[in-house]
């Protein structure tokens, strides 16, 4: 086909050649682009069709996969993020029975790793500040304790400490009922 199009296209130039509607440097130029066209079409049936119908197409899908991915990629972040708020609340009350050496150091290894977390996943202030929220509260009741291993009913201060320690509690029920409820 390429062949037959290429010769009926020079047979033309032949005929405005003969007739002189075409100059000689201009059907030599168009005979050589005319044979040249042909045997390219010819050799490489690939570029015998120009579907640029295709093209938007590809394009198009190329559009729905960016989407898809950047839908996958926020679904990750929120499952990520989701990790992070178990991390921190397992760090925060890890240990909490044990010495008081290995709980601080404990607590502050989850602490650190948390950051880690944190900073390398890019979270917003927001985000931050609930993924530590019960670190910060389990780290009230550690300032309560005030660095004693117990709080003792012989303590001077017991009572005081004693109602701190229920009031922090409560409002880490009451965080753990909200997150519950979301």
């Amino acid at each position: 086909m390429p062949l037959l199009i290429s010769t009926i296209v020079f047979v033309t130039m032949i005929a405005l050649l003969w007739v002189g509607k075409l100059g000689e440097v201009s059907f030599t130029f168009l005979v050589a682009a005319t044979a040249l066209f042909g045997l390219v079409l010819h050799g490489f049936g690939r570029l015998k069709e120009l579907d640029l119908k295709n093209l938007r197409v590809v394009l198009r899908e190329i559009k729905v996969v960016k989407e898809e991915i950047f839908v996958r990629e926020e679904k990750l972040k929120s499952i990520v993020t989701t990790l992070v708020h178990v991390l921190a609340y397992s760090g925060a009350v890890e240990g909490r029975w044990s010495d008081s050496e290995s709980s601080s150091l404990k607590r502050q290894w989850y602490r650190k790793k948390l950051n880690i977390l944190i900073e390398t996943l890019g979270l917003s202030a927001e985000e931050r500040a609930e993924a530590k929220k019960f670190m910060e509260k389990y780290e009230e009741i550690d300032k309560l304790f005030a660095g004693r291993g117990a709080l003792n009913t012989t303590d001077t201060d017991y009572a005081d400490v004693k109602a701190k320690i229920e009031l922090v509690s409560e409002q880490i029920r009451e965080m753990l009922r909200k997150d519950i409820s979301l």
